[in-house]
């Protein structure tokens, strides 16, 4: 199966994605130093501590990669079905669902690294920011920070699971654009946040579209021995 990872991840250029990925925190970094400043000019006091960045940053990670997770899935999986290069891989002397298993570990875990390594490097560099441009004027706490570690878990652990629901609707038609909208959907719906409210603080409704996602991760794989490639 190792083996099997790293051919897909070499076959697929994982590296472009990881350079994706680093452009995007660096919006972000950029954006999260922007809003404050845009805060304090028009006298709102949103901004104005750890709490609400973090929240926003995180949010702001999380959306993020949850529509990375989909266009990986629409590249891993579904545009080699539409274009028939599963027909291909199918052919070798390998178990069919150790292919679309390899391929769902590769976007779960680029989902969950992801979102864990953008949230410490932005958080870091954002409060390094701080110390000399004095956006926020509160003290970090052990006790936060501790609590930060455990909702950042969360985060990356329910995103990378709910990230495979696009799946589902990618895979009925094999369409690439279907897969992409799902996702969009998704995110605009979960990462909504309304005064400092969000579906995503509802515990049991991340945990729960994470379920679903594996789940149809798991039914995408149950029978695939079985089925003949349309």
């Amino acid at each position: 199966m190792l083996k099997l990872l790293k051919l897909e991840m070499k076959k697929h250029k994982m590296f472009g994605y990881v350079k994706a990925a680093c452009i995007a925190n660096i919006i972000i970094i950029v954006l999260a130093c922007l809003l404050p400043i845009i805060d304090r000019i028009e006298g709102d006091a949103y901004f104005n501590n750890y709490e609400m960045m973090f929240m926003l940053i995180d949010t702001m990670v999380r959306t993020t990669f949850i529509v990375f997770s989909g266009v990986l899935i629409a590249e891993l999986i579904i545009d080699e079905y539409k274009n028939k290069t599963m027909h291909l891989m199918f052919m070798y002397p390998i178990k069919r669902h150790k292919f679309i298993l390899a391929k769902l570990i590769i976007v779960s875990s680029f989902t969950f690294l992801a979102i864990v390594l953008s949230n410490f490097i932005i958080s870091a560099t954002f409060y390094g920011i701080n110390s000399f441009a004095h956006f926020i004027t509160d003290t970090l706490t052990m006790k936060f920070i501790s609590e930060q570690v455990v909702t950042v878990l969360f985060s990356a652990l329910s995103s990378a699971g709910l990230g495979l629901i696009p799946l589902y609707f990618g895979m009925i038609r094999k369409s690439v654009p279907a897969t992409i909208v799902t996702t969009i959907l998704l995110v605009s719906i979960i990462g909504s946040n309304f005064n400092g409210f969000s579906l995503f603080n509802v515990i049991a409704i991340p945990a729960a579209l994470a379920v679903i996602g594996l789940i149809i991760a798991y039914m995408s794989i149950k029978d695939i021995e079985k089925v003949d490639i349309i």
